[in-house]
């Protein structure tokens, strides 16, 4: 019996240029008003070798394997599909604000209309195979959708500066951090 692959974003942080066109990409497709979208891509200062250096994260809903979304919606607004994704349910949603609340990682907002929204993955376009549009607008390739299973196996990591894996447990994987001196042979 061959199993669905449980799908999550995988970032390579070493080479994001911050240039956010994964963000505008979901905002065109989903044609979402300027005041939101569902994906945000964030500057945080580090140190390392004695040198403060820009590092850029890009996030949105990680799709988690426990959603918190799902676990305090009294109305059931989400559901979980066979592949991982955490689907919004819009006209179920009653706007109570509980899942804004419940997201460890601030992936939900709420619409014009009150209602609770998120990413889904661009789930049509994959149904299609195609990539989602953040994935697919990425001019440095830095951001894939992979099987989770198969970022694990490669050694991928579940944190980064300024992410951490918590109870929910995400499905977003890491390339792992290269230092400076790991470009020079």
């Amino acid at each position: 019996m061959k199993t669905k692959r449980k799908l999550g974003f995988l970032f390579d942080y070493n080479f994001c240029i911050g240039c956010k066109a994964c963000e505008i990409s979901c905002q065109v497709y989903h044609n979402q008003h300027p005041d939101i979208n569902w994906r945000h891509v964030d500057m945080m200062l580090i140190h390392e070798d004695g040198i403060e250096k820009e590092l850029f994260i890009t996030h949105s809903c990680h799709h988690c394997d426990n959603p918190a979304c799902m676990d305090v919606c009294p109305v059931g607004a989400y559901e979980k599909l066979e592949n991982g994704i955490v689907q919004p349910i819009h006209d179920k949603c009653i706007g109570c604000g509980y899942c804004l609340l419940g997201c460890p990682y601030g992936s939900i907002t709420k619409g014009f209309d009150g209602k609770a929204q998120k990413c889904n993955l661009c789930a049509e376009k994959i149904e299609r195979g195609e990539e989602p549009a953040c994935v697919a607008g990425c001019p440095c390739g830095v951001l894939k959708l992979e099987d989770t299973d198969v970022s694990d196996s490669a050694g991928m990591s579940k944190e980064m500066p300024g992410f951490k894996h918590f109870f929910t447990k995400p499905n977003v994987r890491f390339y792992p951090r290269m230092k400076r001196n790991e470009f020079i042979h």
